[in-house]
């Protein structure tokens, strides 16, 4: 190896070293730890979704479709957690289903430790244990990040998708969807 790349390695190595982990790095530093959750996913065959999907009925439905190796998934997660935890108690159930690849020996340790360093474990967490291109295709999906948001009815009412170059979803459009529903869901009420 030339001189060259070996100063360039070890000044990355150096780099790497000085930065630590990235899961430390977005911790708050405290004198006293703070406890986690450990959040491990249900892996979930596509038969076995449809039968968890038809026992929330009577709730509003956000699920959020997402990967480890999806950059964009990864980047989002955070607000779905959020908005999580703003609508609890009004009806509204969410579920982070990941698309992560089954046989991959390391995808469960991954997606846990993902989901606790989320804070995920208010939301309900599934792992889908399908082939990725089957469970693509039976989800009817072309890409990820995508979020589907269900009516109380169990009718999948909202599509939000990223298959469209000039028309991405954003976090308002999830919210812009469940407000809807939610004010569907009280105006008989008001009447």
């Amino acid at each position: 190896m030339s001189p060259v790349r070996i100063a360039a390695a070890a000044a990355v190595l150096a780099l790497a070293v000085g930065c630590g982990r990235a899961e430390d790095a977005a911790a708050p530093h405290t004198s006293e730890p703070v406890p986690q959750v450990e959040v491990t996913p249900e892996p979930v065959t596509f038969e076995a979704w449809k039968g968890e999907l038809e026992s929330m009925k009577g709730s509003i439905v956000v699920i959020d479709l997402w990967a480890t190796w999806c950059a964009p998934c990864i980047e989002r997660f955070p607000k779905m957690v959020e908005m999580n935890d703003a609508y609890a108690g009004r009806g509204v159930r969410f579920v982070a289903l990941s698309l992560d690849d089954r046989d991959d020996r390391n995808t469960m340790p991954k997606v846990t430790r993902f989901l606790t360093s989320s804070d995920a474990s208010r939301m309900t967490n599934y792992l889908m244990d399908e082939i990725i291109p089957d469970a693509f295709e039976k989800l009817d999906l072309l890409g990820i990040p995508a979020v589907h948001v269900y009516d109380g009815a169990g009718e999948l009412r909202y599509e939000l998708t990223g298959d469209d170059p000039n028309n991405q979803f954003t976090d308002e459009d999830v919210e812009r969807a469940i407000e809807e529903l939610l004010r569907e869901r009280e105006a008989p009420a008001a009447e």
